[in-house]
């Protein structure tokens, strides 16, 4: 086979050299005995331009930065104003000192805890029970004592009524009318009367029934907030609507007229109460009001306030009593 190759000489020529077959090593060592004729010239030397002079510029590094600001100086505080100095401690109030012994005061309080046999002590024992502001007090006492008592002692209610009536009777004939303690003293008239119809006989009650309204009412007109005079407007309400034909007729026979009123009367004097003065008596009577109406919805919600409210005494167990066993 045929090839070419070129090889760099040291004497700087170059020689095209025909290799065919074994000849290469010959010709090789004859090109090396001396120069060779060729028809082709001897490469011309190129002149290589000597390198440039590299001169080192000194560069001259950039200024340093100007050193920064300082810092501004904190400002300057000025210091708090002194705080005020603080006010002197009141001394603490005195604790509630208990009512005088005998005081108003602490006769409220009895009625109040519902201790109306030490009330009635009390004012029984007293010389001036007779005076306005501690009688009407007296009547009501002989009332709480008495419904505080059980049924079965009917003997001791009924005289405690008709003692308390005396007494409510005599005060408000010594009272001046239209004054706060005539007005207590209606009220009380109209309460004894009212609680003491289940002792009379038929032509006493219904003579009585027409006495009662009238009292509670004038009572009503002059304390609008009392809730205990609604409460007895409504139990008298509540006894008309349920008055017999026997009673109907007397009361025609000997007044001309019986005393009318419906249980939806006597129902909206107990609600009336009710918003006064919660009571489980307003809301147990509001209860039986209802089952007469037929509203046994009605019934049932009012015997559950009725249980509902805290009670004392014994008259508050006997409503629970009444109110739990007619659920």
């Amino acid at each position: 086979s045929l090839f070419y190759q070129y090889y760099p000489l040291t004497t700087g020529r170059h020689c095209p050299i025909l290799l065919k077959n074994g000849r290469k090593r010959a010709a090789i060592r004859k090109f090396f005995r001396g120069p060779v004729t060729s028809n082709h010239a001897a490469p011309t030397a190129i002149a290589v331009p000597p390198p440039p002079t590299v001169v080192a510029v000194p560069i001259s590094s950039p200024p340093p930065p100007p050193p920064p600001p300082p810092p501004p100086p904190p400002p300057t505080l000025s210091p708090p104003p002194p705080l005020p100095p603080p006010p002197p401690l009141s001394p603490p109030p005195p604790p509630p000192t208990a009512p005088a012994p005998g005081s108003v005061e602490a006769l409220d309080e009895l009625h109040t805890s519902k201790s109306y046999e030490t009330l009635y002590e009390h004012l029984a024992a007293r010389d001036d029970a007779a005076e306005l502001h501690l009688a009407w007090r007296f009547a009501r006492a002989h009332h709480d004592l008495a419904d505080s008592l059980p049924e079965a002692d009917k003997g001791r209610k009924e005289a405690l009524l008709r003692a308390g009536l005396a007494v409510a009777e005599a005060a408000l004939a010594r009272a001046e009318e239209g004054d706060a303690e005539s007005a207590l003293c209606h009220k009380w008239v109209g309460i004894l009367l009212g609680a003491l119809g289940t002792y009379l006989p038929t032509k006493e009650k219904v003579a009585n029934s027409f006495r009662i309204r009238d009292a509670l009412q004038t009572a009503a007109e002059m304390r609008p907030a009392d809730g205990s005079v609604q409460l007895a407007l409504g139990e008298w309400c509540f006894k008309v609507a349920g008055i017999g034909w026997v009673e109907a007729n007397a009361a025609k026979l000997l007044f001309g007229q019986a005393p009318e009123s419906t249980y939806a009367e006597a129902l909206d004097y107990y609600e009336r109460a009710w918003e006064r003065k919660p009571s489980k008596k307003a809301a147990y009577k509001a209860s039986l009001a209802c089952d007469k109406l037929s509203r046994g919805a009605d019934s049932a919600a009012w015997r559950t306030r009725a249980l509902e409210l805290p009670g004392a005494g014994a008259a508050d167990a006997e409503i629970d009593r009444l109110a739990a066993a007619a659920r």
